[in-house]
This record gives structure tokens, C-alpha cells and sequence, in this order.
């Protein structure tokens, strides 16, 4: 019966496939400057972990960006006339209506060591900027930044974020937790950081729901960012700021050719987001 039913959805995705393909030939000048004019309304949000050549104990290879290749993707969206912002400085022209014509924010989760060792100064180099989701938990471990590591990057521009005190899929613990994941945190960063205001929250493993973004709400944060694929509008923004879409990066072997590739493929998706097609919903579903 399950066979049957896996058969029903593939055949009922290639079709879905096929029609695609049949309505782009007849449309594809059409749709082509629709897309143009989607590109240069939309922005999208990458999403790093470690930028550096060592293994961590809670993240595979793939997702250590090594410094050389990092500054390849820095040189490649400088090179296509990018600004590379933090989420707020992204979050701020949406809201204000200005044009993100060329506009991309870097987000890295977990606040390894290796961001304030490796990545700032290439950010630097670059004129980038960026946002650091910081768990309260790990802050000054062996492998993660301390203190005057995260005061040094809120000085050189960079936006602070919270990853939760704990790291621990809000979607998993019951609620009388939430307030001390969401608002202590909050709290605590402010404390600890110069009274330091954080308002963007990067949901641990991506879980989240909508009573997760009440609660989160309620406890302060402006904007939250998810695991999801596609990039973020000015009308996306305005209805969902609690869950901007991301694009991971990861290195899969291919260099530069695969950064570009994801970041095509993210644009491609928040295309057919805003058609009324949501791959996130598909994927979801086949998980």
C-alpha cells in the first residue's frame, strides 16, 4: 500500500514537472522578464557555520567553509556588485521600502571560534557585513567565541543574534522552557554585551512553528530566520518576518561553481514562491 501511494506522488511530481516544462516554452519570454524584475526585487539571507579548516563535534565537514573558499564567495558577490549587509541592515530596507537590488546578508549560527578568527577578518577585507547567532551556553567553550571576541565584532558593524541559551529545538520542549530559551537570552546578551539590544533570533536547527513565533515575539525579537529555502521580498518580509527564508552553504566539492549554483537555485525558488509554488512544502512533505 505505502509502494502504491510513494508511486502516486512521484508520478504526481513529474507531471507536475512536465506541465512546468510545457507553460515555460509557452510563456518563456514572459516569465523571463518576470524574472528579472523578481531578482532585482529579492534578496537572499546565506547561512554559514564554521569558517575554518578544523572538525567540530556538532557539525559534518560540509558545513566548515574553508577561509580560501570563503573569500572565493566573498570575491565572486563583490566581483557581481552585491552589498553584502546583516539581516537588520536587509530587514531595515525592507521595511523603509528602499530598493535590495544587489543586496545579500550573511548569517553564520552557533558562534564558533572560527568567526571571529577567520571570517571577520575576511569580512573586513571586504567591506562585508554579517550576523552571529550566539548561544548563550557555549559562549567562551574552547570552540566557540568569548566575550571580547563577540564585543570585537558588534565594534567592527556586525550584528548579534540569538541562537537560544541552549540550542535546543524549540519545537521539542515544553513551553514552561520558551521563556528562558527566548527571553533570558535576550536578556543575558544585553547584560553581558554593553546593553546591547538583539532583535533577530536564527531558530536552532531550524524548528520553529507559529506558536514558537508568538512566543519569540512576545519576548522581543523583530525578525527570525529559518532553515527554509528561497529568498526574502519586501511583501515576504512584511507578512512573515519571524520566518525569512535562508540558503546553507556548505561546501560540496564544486568551489565557486556550487556556491553560484545555490544561490541560483534560491532565487529560482522564491520565484516560484511568489507563483504559488512552494518547494519547502513538497520537501517538507516527502521528509
Amino acid at each position: 500500500m505505502i509502494k502504491k501511494i510513494l508511486a502516486l506522488i512521484v508520478a504526481g511530481i513529474l507531471l507536475l514537472v512536465a506541465a512546468a516544462g510545457i507553460y515555460w516554452q509557452l510563456n518563456k519570454e514572459r516569465l523571463q522578464e518576470e524574472y528579472a524584475a523578481f531578482r532585482r526585487s529579492s534578496a537572499p539571507v546565506l547561512m554559514y557555520h564554521g569558517i575554518g579548516w578544523e572538525n567540530g563535534p556538532d557539525w559534518p565537514r560540509s558545513l566548515v567553509i574553508a577561509p580560501p573558499l570563503f573569500e572565493q564567495q566573498l570575491q565572486y558577490l563583490t566581483g557581481r556588485g552585491y552589498h553584502i549587509v546583516t539581516v537588520e541592515e536587509l530587514a531595515e530596507r525592507f521595511t523603509k521600502g528602499e530598493s535590495v537590488d544587489k543586496y545579500i546578508a550573511l548569517s553564520f549560527d552557533d558562534g564558533y571560534k572560527n568567526n571571529y578568527t577567520q571570517a571577520l577578518p575576511l569580512l573586513e577585507k571586504y567591506h562585508a557585513k554579517g550576523s552571529f547567532f550566539v548561544v548563550n551556553r557555549d559562549i567562551g567553550s574552547p570552540i566557540h567565541m568569548n566575550e571580547a571576541e563577540i564585543k570585537a565584532l558588534i565594534k567592527a558593524g556586525m550584528e548579534l543574534g540569538s541562537h537560544t541559551m541552549n540550542h535546543v529545538p524549540l519545537t521539542e520542549i515544553d513551553d514552561k522552557y520558551l521563556a528562558w530559551e527566548l527571553s533570558s537570552s535576550r536578556y543575558f546578551l544585553k547584560k553581558q554585551f554593553d546593553r546591547y539590544v538583539v532583535r533577530t533570533i536564527a531558530y536552532p536547527n531550524g524548528c520553529y512553528n507559529q506558536h514558537i513565533i508568538e512566543e519569540a515575539q512576545k519576548y522581543g525579537f523583530y525578525r527570525g530566520l529559518t532553515g527554509r529555502i528561497g529568498v526574502n521580498t519586501a511583501q515576504t518580509y512584511r507578512e512573515a518576518p519571524m520566518a525569512m527564508y535562508r540558503v546553507n552553504i556548505s561546501d560540496d566539492g564544486n568551489g565557486v561553481l556550487g556556491f553560484e549554483e545555490r544561490l541560483e537555485r534560491a532565487y529560482l525558488v522564491g520565484f516560484l514562491q511568489s507563483k504559488g509554488l512552494d518547494i519547502n512544502i513538497i520537501r517538507d512533505f516527502l521528509v
